[in-house]
């Protein structure tokens, strides 16, 4: 089906663990979109590459909406296809293991009831779209030219992203997953922080002087979840023009050792520990290459920057009063 203006595209990821069969999950797509008197299209993907590619054929075609039904790689995967400033709104259906988004943006979290509530914030008859801040990781290729890649959520190094890199390079702790949801990340970072060292790195905030560090973890949030349980950046929202540092540093089973406090979002102030907002971020790595996350996927070893978007997202938002939407 060709994109006509003013569709509602569904970007279908069969891979994201969820019970629906495709039909059927088209099907309550289709019937969401049907009572809100709109024209839906539905694509099947089978990578991040299409679904960015969806994303780009839609935004060109001057597609209202488009909704990625999946978890929230799913919807990071969209994200690489929409321009900075494009009028296609982003949606999510939460299908995933953690649904960050949705949890963090008060979303229903059954199919049916999140297309109904975001489609009414696209008309203005309860919520709104609202533009939100984005980030950017800077890299370098093979060939040595430069590249980036954009996050709806956040991006991290150390033993978060260890725990990510862990469940992808691993098939036993995968089953894990799927088994037990999201839990399984915290067990992957306990095998991961077993007599792991800290990585060495040096880092400079918005043209600051670097400062070298040994860290166990580093996140650099656009919101406040690491996962739906850990509240790492309490203060941020995504419509400050700004992004959020955490930084653990020593071994890594420190930061593991303080999650608790995470759990009830408060994290202790003080030697080692760094909680600021920035909006550049400049890195180099002296050791160790760190392994790296975006939004929950495996991220590039080759980044040395991440820098804020500001208001370059339109998002679909029935409930605007959310905290990270700065309510």
């Amino acid at each position: 089906m060709q994109i006509q203006p003013g569709d509602i595209v569904f970007v279908i990821n069969p891979n994201s663990g969820n019970a629906l069969h495709p039909r059927q999950l088209t099907a309550m797509c289709r019937a969401g979109t049907e009572q809100a008197g709109r024209r839906a299209s539905v694509v099947e993907t089978r990578n991040p590459a299409e679904a960015a590619a969806a994303a780009l054929a839609a935004h060109e075609a001057g597609a209202a909406a488009m909704f990625g039904c999946g978890g929230d790689g799913t919807l990071s995967s969209i994200l690489q296809g929409l321009p900075v400033g494009s009028q296609t709104a982003l949606g999510a259906v939460p299908l995933g293991t953690a649904n960050v988004w949705a949890y963090e943006t008060h979303l229903p979290m059954t199919p049916l009831a999140a297309v109904t509530a975001q489609l009414a914030a696209l008309d203005g008859t309860q919520g709104e779209a609202m533009w939100i801040d984005s980030g950017r990781v800077w890299l370098t290729r093979a060939d040595g030219s430069i590249a980036s890649q954009r996050f709806l959520l956040m991006a991290s190094w150390g033993l978060d992203a260890a725990a990510v890199n862990g469940i992808a390079g691993s098939e036993r702790r995968r089953r894990i997953k799927r088994v037990l949801g999201e839990p399984a990340y915290f067990l992957s970072a306990v095998q991961e922080a077993i007599g792991r060292r800290p990585w060495s790195i040096s880092y400079s905030l918005d043209g600051q002087p670097p400062r070298a560090v040994d860290v166990g973890l580093m996140t650099i949030g656009n919101t406040r979840m690491l996962g739906t349980w850990l509240e790492v950046n309490p203060q941020a929202t995504v419509v400050d023009g700004e992004l959020d540092l955490l930084l653990f540093e020593g071994a890594p089973w420190r930061s593991l050792a303080l999650s608790p406090f995470a759990r009830h979002g408060w994290l202790p102030h003080g030697p080692g520990v760094s909680n600021v907002k920035f909006r550049r971020l400049e890195v180099t790595l002296l050791g160790e290459t760190p392994p790296m996350q975006i939004d929950g996927e495996i991220g590039p070893h080759t980044a040395y920057a991440i820098d804020v978007e500001p208001r370059a997202l339109r998002v679909l938002c029935p409930n605007p009063s959310a905290s990270v939407l700065g309510g």
